[in-house]
């Protein structure tokens, strides 16, 4: 990406503007946010993750999405996000026979020590960073190695995680988190994953 590319990015964040990116829509002015599309992965099972690239390891995921998640990183960025700082609302939204569905996206996720939704659960900007590839001996971005956007287990590679300790889901029946079975739409369901600062 050219610096007036990066410009005129930072430009339309600002003004209210939008920008389209594949599968990311990044949304300026007062009402910031960056919209994520994908689908649907799994609708039972413990979990790894909350998003991860289409073609990542989905079988540990919720969702799989149609971005790179260094483009994600960028998108975030672009409407004001700083790595290590920033706290993001994360809104799922899709359609069910026609008509329009949202939930937080800690509702369609159980803490498997409480047996309850997340529905408070903060997101947080962790950013993720260039690390050395051994196999390729080159700098990779850790996030697009790992095709994952959100982590739910603590890891310093992926975007966002979750703030907190929730464990290993398998390290034992109490630990992690596990898909909210009675809120998840079918498997293959397009969703948008929708950010914002909070």
């Amino acid at each position: 990406m050219n610096l007036l590319a990066l410009f005129l990015f930072g430009v339309a964040a600002t003004t209210g503007s939008v920008v389209n990116l594949p599968g990311l829509t990044i949304r300026g002015g007062t009402n910031q946010c960056v919209e994520a599309t994908g689908k649907v992965c799994l609708t039972d099972g413990i979990l790894d993750f909350a998003a991860v690239e289409v073609g990542g390891r989905e079988y540990e995921s919720v969702f799989a999405l149609d971005a790179k998640p260094s483009a994600l990183q960028f998108a975030l960025l672009l409407v004001g996000c700083e790595t290590n700082r920033s706290e993001l609302a994360i809104e799922v939204t899709w359609q069910d026979a026609g008509k329009a569905r949202r939930a937080p996206l800690g509702e369609l996720l159980v803490d498997r020590r409480t047996k309850k939704p997340v529905g408070n659960a903060v997101w947080f900007f962790a950013g993720s960073g260039f690390v050395m590839d051994p196999v390729a001996e080159k700098e990779v971005f850790a996030a697009d190695a790992e095709m994952a956007h959100i982590a739910v287990v603590k890891t310093s590679l992926i975007p966002v995680t979750l703030r907190g300790e929730f464990g290993n889901p398998y390290q034992g029946s109490d630990q992690g988190f596990e898909v909210n079975a009675a809120r998840i739409p079918p498997k293959g369901t397009p969703v948008t994953l929708v950010f914002r600062r909070r």
